[in-house]
């Protein structure tokens, strides 16, 4: 057990901004639900931080390091403003898209609750994986971590330009109300699929759509402009994992 120093502690803050993430590969993750699912998962953490000792059975936790914290300490280094008493150093690593029977592809998604949500949503459906665009959401963001519940770090995912879908062999079905057909009327096509979800803002960029081989939109009410980028992928995302 060792003391969590506060110049420690001033490192890890650092770790709020993206540039120190990526330097060091690192996030701090918070939360006892969180941390669970990062270990059934089988992520290592490098480091623990507790600030009540006597509510944790330290034998449940893989790491080599467990530091107690003082409650500021946590608030220093977490990114919510009410953390929990626990939370933990991991390395920021993704894995790799060895299988390619249906890929989501997610173009300019920039809102982190909905980059987090569209992963833990693909991870329960069983899909093969994700590619971003690169004008996506930092992948391990922490609000993205914490909306995904952790799925980031199991879930293969991949960061591609347009160059990818274009050499890509698989049917690329785009969420587009452009000259699209009903989703609920679509059938999963034969062979590997690529589904394409754009931005609630501005939805999927035209040079994209010219790639697809099917289009489709979901039916929403007039009174609704658009349904959210999240919503809509769980929506697609399921229709065509149930065909």
């Amino acid at each position: 057990m060792e003391t969590l120093s506060k110049e420690h502690t001033k490192e890890l803050a650092k770790l709020k901004q993206k540039k120190y993430r990526e330097n060091t590969k690192t996030v701090i993750v918070e939360g006892a639900r969180l941390i669970d699912q990062l270990q059934k998962n089988g992520t290592f953490l490098q480091e623990l931080y507790i600030s009540d000792l006597e509510k944790y059975d330290f034998k449940d936790f893989d790491t080599t390091r467990i530091f107690k914290a003082e409650p500021w300490q946590i608030e220093k280094i977490a990114d919510t403003k009410h953390p929990q008493d626990i939370a933990a150093l991991v390395h920021t690593k993704t894995v790799p898209i060895t299988e390619r029977s249906f890929l989501l592809y997610l173009d300019d998604i920039k809102e982190p609750g909905n980059l987090g949500a569209i992963f833990r949503t693909a991870a329960s459906a069983g899909i093969s994986g994700v590619v971003l665009s690169p004008d996506c959401c930092e992948v391990f963001n922490p609000k993205v971590i914490r909306a995904s519940l952790g799925t980031v770090f199991s879930l293969p995912i991949e960061i591609h330009d347009i160059n990818w879908l274009k050499n890509n062999d698989g049917v690329i079905i785009a969420t587009t109300l452009h000259d699209s057909i009903d989703l609920f009327n679509a059938v999963k096509p034969d062979g590997n699929i690529v589904l394409v979800i754009g931005s609630e803002a501005f939805g999927i960029r035209r040079e994209i759509i010219d790639l697809a081989n099917l289009k489709v939109k979901i039916p929403i009410s007039n009174s609704v402009e658009s349904l959210n980028a999240s919503v809509a992928a769980g929506i697609a995302i399921f229709h065509f994992t149930s065909r």
